[in-house]
């Protein structure tokens, strides 16, 4: 009988222990899914935070790019303009002596 009984004592405590364990091990899994959650949503900031760096650097980019491409275009215009303004000068001057030439093969006498 006695047999019996400390054979139930260790049945109690082990089962006592079993509960523990489950405790312990419903507490593990509560603190592992509270950390998996918390590490998500970290992640999620971070790619928040990422996507808008991105998009600023991408906006200060575009914004360069354009400033680049007005500048380019206002010093081809610049150039264009220095340019036509030497051939009108040239024209000019060559005015007269290609108005004499126009004149002398018109009117047939060849200098």
């Amino acid at each position: 009988m006695a047999r019996t009984g400390t054979d139930r004592e260790t049945l109690e405590r082990l089962r006592g222990d079993e509960a523990a364990l489950e405790r312990e091990l419903a507490t593990a899994r509560s603190d592992a899914a509270a950390a998996l959650e918390g590490g998500r949503r970290e992640a999620e900031r971070i790619a928040a935070s990422v996507r808008g760096e991105v998009e600023r650097t991408r906006d200060a980019l575009r914004a360069e790019e354009a400033a680049a491409l007005a500048a380019e275009a206002a010093r081809a215009r610049a150039a264009l303009a220095e340019e036509l303004a030497s051939l009108a000068g040239q024209a000019e001057r060559n005015r007269a002596s290609a108005l004499d030439r126009v004149l002398s093969v018109v009117l047939g006498s060849r200098e």
